[in-house]
């Protein structure tokens, strides 16, 4: 098993220096940064799996470090420990909590205190790792329980495999923050579906980026996609700016890097039942989804807007 990255940023070298001594004692792989600079350009690199953070450090604070990671989506989850040689008192822990902080710890460190915590936060974050952190929509390890829960049941379902048409484009030149922002309002757009169409047990999870997926019954299928594709193409035009909506396109580069235009955003939807065959095993089942939901995409007869395709 691969071991736990953990980095250190700290302007005093000799609590670096401790610290890669007493990590490695507990099985963890450490790296060092000298500044919040520094810190901030490796996390963006190495994605580490938890971060020990100095509150007092010169030209950048650790205040300032642990708001800037949490204000990147690519960083906002990894787990956060501040430290400081004084006794930290409510107000800084206030302000930490308020900043996104996991934990505090006042230096010298106990030795034994600092692994319990680590030890905690780790197991903490195997747990949070079945939701999206994005979205906080259940992910892989939820939506694949699911799927077995389901495929055990008696009855009719519909599997259901959403992402949006032409978002690589409009993140390209809109930006990721944007693109997030997409993301969020499709995540919407599905669970008001499932509540407004749907049944209360109904499952909605994301995969990840621009792809989702939900599950309802075969009665309610065509109520929960109608729903969706109407919403989305009614309110996805406010993530635009108002040039490109009269337009109806906007220009971006495609994969080769070439400038063309792309229709604006609509959602295709792939939905596999069971009403004519029994679903097969749940390794061909995303498989089939995929298939459905690419074709969705690519119907030469499809009609302007979002589209569904079920089998």
């Amino acid at each position: 098993m691969d071991k736990k990255k953990i980095l250190v940023i700290d302007d005093d070298q000799s609590v670096v220096s401790y610290l890669e001594f007493l990590l490695a004692i507990y099985g963890y792989s450490m790296e060092g940064a000298s500044s919040g600079e520094e810190g901030l350009k490796k996390i963006e690199a190495s994605l580490p799996d938890l971060i020990f953070l100095d509150l007092m450090m010169p030209k950048m604070s650790g205040y300032e470090v642990c708001r800037r990671i949490r204000s990147n989506p690519r960083t906002s989850a990894i787990p956060v420990i501040l430290y400081t040689a004084s006794r930290i008192g409510p107000e800084e822990k206030a302000k930490g909590i308020e900043l996104g902080a996991d934990d505090f710890l006042s230096k010298p460190f106990n030795t034994q205190e600092l692994k319990a915590r680590l030890d905690r936060l780790f197991k903490r974050r195997t747990e949070d790792m079945g939701y999206n952190p994005l979205t906080k929509l259940p992910g892989n390890l939820f939506i694949e329980k699911e799927f077995k829960s389901r495929l055990n049941r008696k009855g009719f379902f519909a599997f259901c495999y959403l992402d949006i048409d032409n978002f690589k484009a409009y993140n390209d030149l809109y930006g990721f923050k944007k693109g997030d922002d997409a993301i969020l309002f499709t995540a919407d757009v599905v669970k008001k579906a499932i509540e407004e169409a749907g049944n209360p047990d109904d499952f909605v999870g994301h995969i990840g980026g621009d792809d989702f997926i939900f599950v309802t019954t075969v009665d309610k299928i065509d109520a929960v996609c109608e729903h969706a594709t109407k919403r989305f193409d009614k309110l996805v035009f406010q993530y635009y700016d108002e040039e490109d909506v009269k337009k109806g396109y906007i220009t971006s580069r495609d994969r080769e890097d070439k400038l063309k235009n792309f229709p604006l955003m609509t959602v295709s939807i792939g939905v596999l039942t069971n009403v004519n065959n029994p679903f097969p095993p749940l390794s061909q089942m995303v498989e089939r989804m995929t298939e459905l939901k690419s074709k969705a995409k690519k119907d030469p007869n499809r009609p302007k807007g979002s589209f569904v395709v079920k089998f």
